[in-house]
């Protein structure tokens, strides 16, 4: 792989730029699926037998809102303005959605985001005035303050790690290594919230570390395999090989140091069209090591989750869970059909060994393995959009409200031309 070589980068299929007020109303729509964590694993938790009451859902409805619709976007407006120079530079600027420029309004739009994710924090505040009945002060408070904790030493670790070089793949140095781990951080976070709200964890100590471990682990394998998939947008094909042009004040080496676990044959028309981790990759990979343990811990996690069980049944589940992972790791081709014969040893051993409620018990590794499946077939043009069936089923029910709201006959002539006049 070259470093500053090679034809220019080919960056992935444009749209129209971000207005500057749909980013200060939605600062990152590609990352609206990590929201979906928080309430996952509070189903997880009243799956399993968590008590589910009217005051429980109202909390836990509340606390995802104001961790998705206020604290989360405050954090990432930040990460945007930390970035904003750097952003501007990027080949795909256009499409990743960040804090618009150009770079001559960078004090106005700066001073926009600052405004409105201070604002974003006062609403916080303002809910734990406005719903006393809930409780709310310790669980936002708490949430807040780890979610910007994370934020502290994420950016403190990334003004480390990069804008040094445009070499490619970079040195994989400490602070970027730490990067990567880091990053799992949040999904502890959101997830850990979830179960809170449903599970007293401070009775179930080892619970609760076996579920921080696994939403840990699992956050590291989705973000390093987005990273590798951003990776991309820096990559052009030579005759099937990829080259790379990159420069310091990019400050993408977290991204580009993941490049040498790629394979080195682009297998499709364009960097942006490729699919690298449906392919092997090494084992040693940062999102194959993390996988193993997120996929061993959530095995764990499950049996946990129901009961608190004996050591023999916690071992049993955290080794099946590792067997199953490492087929799907070491056997890409097949992940499709080794995903849903792992579940079914597991169901069966865990019946058989009078595991509690075996079904609520399997799904944290179901949940992951199948997360896997879907980010691993990715490419950076698809990277945040859903599967082709997910979209059209989600389609119907928007569809009937948009002819609602604009009316049947205008509603048929956008489907028709959804580019609009010209």
């Amino acid at each position: 792989m070259d470093g500053e070589r090679g034809s220019a980068a080919a960056p992935p299929r444009t749209s129209l730029p971000r207005s500057m007020a749909g980013y200060l109303l939605v600062p990152r729509p590609k990352d609206a699926v990590k929201g979906l964590l928080m309430p996952f694993t509070f189903g997880l938790a009243v799956a399993a037998g968590a008590e589910l009451t009217a005051h429980t859902a109202a909390r836990a409805l509340v606390v995802w809102a104001a961790l998705e619709l206020l604290v989360y976007p405050a954090r990432y407006q930040w990460n945007d303005i930390r970035g904003f120079v750097a952003d501007q530079h990027h080949p795909a600027q256009q499409d990743r959605g960040r804090l618009p420029g150009p770079l001559g309004r960078a004090r106005a739009h700066v001073t926009a985001s600052c405004a409105v994710a201070l604002a974003r924090l006062a609403l916080v505040a303002a809910l734990v005035l406005a719903l006393p009945g809930l409780h709310l002060g310790g669980t936002l408070a708490a949430v807040t303050v780890a979610v910007f904790g994370v934020a502290v030493v994420y950016e403190a670790l990334r003004a480390k790690g990069t804008g040094r070089t445009g070499t490619v793949p970079p040195p994989a140095r400490p602070a970027v290594i730490a990067l990567w781990i880091v990053v799992g951080a949040g999904y502890v976070v959101r997830g850990m919230t979830g179960l809170a709200l449903a599970v007293d964890l401070g009775r179930r100590p080892a619970l609760a570390l076996s579920a921080a471990v696994a939403l840990w682990a699992f956050g590291i394998a989705f973000v390093t395999s987005r990273w590798a998939l951003e990776s991309l947008a820096f990559a052009a094909s030579d005759h099937g090989r990829l080259t790379w042009t990159a420069r310091a004040g990019q400050a993408r080496e977290h991204l580009l140091a993941l490049v040498r676990w790629l394979p080195p044959q682009l297998t499709a028309a364009s960097p942006a069209d490729w699919a690298p981790l449906r392919r092997r990759t090494s084992p040693t990979a940062p999102w194959n090591l993390a996988l193993l343990v997120a996929g061993t811990a959530a095995g764990l996690t499950g049996s946990l989750l129901v009961a608190p069980a004996s050591a023999g049944h916690a071992l049993l589940a955290a080794a099946l869970g590792a067997v199953t992972t490492a087929a799907v790791i070491l056997l890409p081709w097949w992940r499709t059909g080794i995903v849903p014969a792992g579940a079914a040893l597991q169901l069966l051993v865990l019946t058989v060994t009078e595991q509690s409620r075996p079904s609520a018990a399997l799904l944290p590794w179901l949940c992951v393995m199948t997360a896997h499946l879907t980010y691993s077939s990715r490419s950076l043009s698809t990277m945040g959009v859903p599967p082709g069936r997910l979209r059209a089923l989600a389609a119907v029910p928007f569809a009937a409200l948009a002819r609602v709201v604009v009316g049947r006959t205008t509603w048929d002539v956008i489907r028709r031309d959804p580019r609009g006049p010209r």
